[in-house]
């Protein structure tokens, strides 16, 4: 082979190997969560909200949102769930019930990273509490 020749090739296999790679930003299974999915229990009080709830909804409203009927045969519209300790405490009404300064982390796991955390069943995402 030639010099040239073993350019090339190297050239294209650094781009072969380049293409597998995951992409800056992108999550596995047990990995941390994006930042811009975790509120701080300083973020969350910034908000001056006694509920959690209301705290979230200033911050992220679109984790709260319900984006209509999850599938074609089932019409009720569905909200994120909440779980705490791997545990599912309900959906995101449940956070009405839930102060600011009893928490020192929420964390947003979108449904593809809930379903690989959490199981299946959680089409709208995950909103995850750490409590103190």
């Amino acid at each position: 082979m030639t010099m040239r020749t073993l350019a090339a090739v190297a050239v294209l296999m650094s781009c072969v190997v380049g293409a597998c790679a995951p992409a800056a930003g992108t999550t596995q299974a047990g990995a941390p969560a994006p930042r811009g999915s975790v509120l701080t229990q300083a973020q969350l009080s910034a908000t001056n909200s006694e509920i959690l709830y209301d705290a979230i909804n200033k911050l992220h409203p679109d984790w709260l949102t319900s984006r209509g009927p999850a599938s074609v045969t089932d019409a009720t519209p569905t909200m994120a769930d909440v779980f705490m300790n791997g545990t599912m405490l309900g959906r995101a009404d449940y956070l009405r019930d839930m102060r600011v300064v009893d928490v020192t982390e929420v964390r947003y796991w979108n449904a593809g990273q809930a379903e690989a955390r959490f199981g299946m069943g959680h089409p709208r995402g995950v909103i995850e509490i750490t409590r103190k």
